[in-house]
């Protein structure tokens, strides 16, 4: 089954009208889960506090939601979490933390190459969790969905990378009793680079024409 983990930033266009090709292709892969029942689509249990926040600050300081789609939205999207209907929402756990260990230098090496912002904490546990159900499930089959740009790019680096190891053997920055292969990456979807062919489909579900 193919399972994807949305972030903040994708899950809100579940929603909003913003941009109409990011709808359409984050609406395609919903209806594998609600039509197609095909697919497992989680959000982390903190991101569940942005979403909600990212609504109301479209409402109340950026005046692009008006009194009635603002609540629409926050309607929608409770009704959508309520015991999994659509969203299920995933808790993050102790291994997360532990996980970020294998994140963390990459992060930091990937900001200071390419001269951008780095990476929060908790976009750091996103990356973590998403790792953490690749490692549970098939990594072929598991995706983290994004709209940021440096998720994928750290992702990427998260993929390629070969571990740094210390003058004296021991791995930099990881407990040194892991299984082999524990943090596996999935595959990224990033939303505003996406393309028809990149999107995963379940059976007797048409292709998306984008």
């Amino acid at each position: 089954m193919l399972t994807y983990l949305f972030d903040a930033s994708a899950a809100v266009h579940i929603y909003l009208e913003e941009n109409k090709r990011i709808r359409k292709i984050v609406q395609y892969v919903v209806d594998q889960r609600r039509t197609y029942k095909q697919a497992l689509v989680l959000i982390p249990n903190f991101c569940v506090a942005e979403v909600f926040n990212t609504f109301a600050r479209k409402h109340f300081k950026d005046r692009r939601l008006d009194r009635e789609k603002y609540a629409d939205c926050v309607r929608q999207f409770g009704q959508d979490i309520h015991w999994g209907k659509t969203l299920y929402v995933y808790d993050l756990s102790r291994y997360h933390i532990v996980g970020v260990d294998e994140i963390i230098p990459i992060e930091h090496r990937v900001a200071s190459e390419t001269e951008r912002d780095h990476l929060s904490t908790f976009d750091i546990l996103l990356i973590a969790m998403a790792c953490e159900l690749a490692y549970a499930g098939r990594p072929e089959e598991t995706f983290l969905v994004t709209c940021d740009k440096r998720i994928k790019k750290v992702l990427e680096e998260l993929k390629c990378s070969k571990e740094e190891v210390s003058a004296d053997g021991r791995v930099i920055g990881v407990l040194d009793d892991r299984p082999a292969h524990r943090w596996l990456p999935p595959n990224v979807l990033y939303l505003p680079g996406i393309k028809a062919w990149d999107l995963p489909k379940v059976n007797r579900q048409p292709p998306l024409n984008l």
